[in-house]
């Protein structure tokens, strides 16, 4: 059997199919799998033993159907549900199988705060797509693959706390006080990962740490960042994909959560873990998947968080 799946969005996202991938590469008999993503994602995936062929998606989306309709697939697996998604399944003309959203009872949650989700975790649903073939989770989380000899010239040899500073919307991403404030609640060293974007953002806000603390945002390759993550002794993230790289390597994890909240099933997967989740704000969750501001103007759900003790 020749299958075909499909998701195109974040790394985060991506790294969520890793458990659906490995049951359907271990639970069908002589299944050729192919995987298509962007490449922004495709570094995580490379080495996944579970992948028997990579695709990246191709700017012109003519050309990537014309190249996906000469495998001649017998499945197409959608674990992303969007149009291009859809374009491409009715083009290949075969069997789908779709993941199905819970698109309405977020914006529920977010417009009314009536909770009406399902309380499942994506990946779970992400199984109820594969079902029809007889896979089945298996209960071993999410997972990554580096590729032999990785290493991170910065990694520190004592045990070490990372802080994930980033995340692709505003609303999600931790403040600059509140990475410092993270900071002083551990005696151990402290890594900052994220991107030069954060770097420039924290370097603006006049961030003050002490020689502990390293900032090696904008500094390391993706999967460097994935090494750093693997051995950390602890990271602290907002709602982002090194949340879901830490759940990866079974790595406890403290998440703020800002405009959004674990109720959408995006919670740290299969690992250790602990939510700060704000309580009694009327205002929260306030958005699907954040925003570039928030919208009160006060930003409460992440400024008044209290920092819980961090050394393990």
């Amino acid at each position: 059997m020749k299958v075909l799946v499909i998701r195109l969005s974040s790394i985060g996202d991506v790294l969520l199919t890793t458990p659906v991938v490995r049951c359907l590469h271990q639970q069908l008999p002589e299944v050729e799998l192919h995987f298509l993503v962007k490449p922004v994602a495709a570094d995580l995936l490379r080495c996944n033993p579970n992948i028997d062929k990579l695709i990246s998606l191709e700017p012109d989306m003519e050309a990537t159907v014309a190249a996906l309709r000469k495998e001649r697939y017998d499945v197409v697996i959608d674990l992303h549900n969007v149009h291009r998604s859809r374009y491409i399944r009715r083009y290949l003309g075969v069997r789908s199988l779709v993941y199905r959203k819970e698109n309405f009872h977020k914006l529920m949650l977010v417009l009314t705060k009536v909770d009406r989700m399902s309380g499942r975790h994506v990946v779970d649903r992400y199984f109820d797509a594969v079902r029809p073939l007889g896979v089945m989770p298996d209960g071993d989380g999410l997972e990554i693959h580096l590729p032999e000899g990785l290493a991170c010239p910065q990694q520190p040899q004592e045990p070490y706390v990372v802080v994930a500073c980033g995340a692709q919307h505003y609303t999600k991403r931790i403040p600059p006080e509140k990475i410092a404030e993270i900071c002083r609640a551990t005696r151990r060293r402290v890594l900052l990962l994220g991107d030069e974007a954060d770097r420039q953002r924290l370097q603006d806000a006049g961030l003050v740490t002490d020689a502990r603390v390293t900032n090696l945002c904008g500094c390391t390759t993706l999967e460097e960042t994935a090494l750093l993550i693997r051995d950390a002794a602890l990271v602290v993230t907002p709602d982002s994909a090194l949340m879901h790289i830490a759940a990866a390597f079974k790595r406890p994890v403290v998440t703020l959560w800002g405009a959004t909240t674990p109720r959408f099933g995006f919670w740290a997967y299969a690992t250790e873990r602990r939510d700060l989740v704000p309580q009694s704000l009327r205002c929260h969750p306030c958005s699907r998947m954040g925003g570039d501001r928030c919208r009160k103007g006060h930003f409460r759900c992440m400024m008044e968080k209290q920092i819980p003790e961090l050394d393990l």
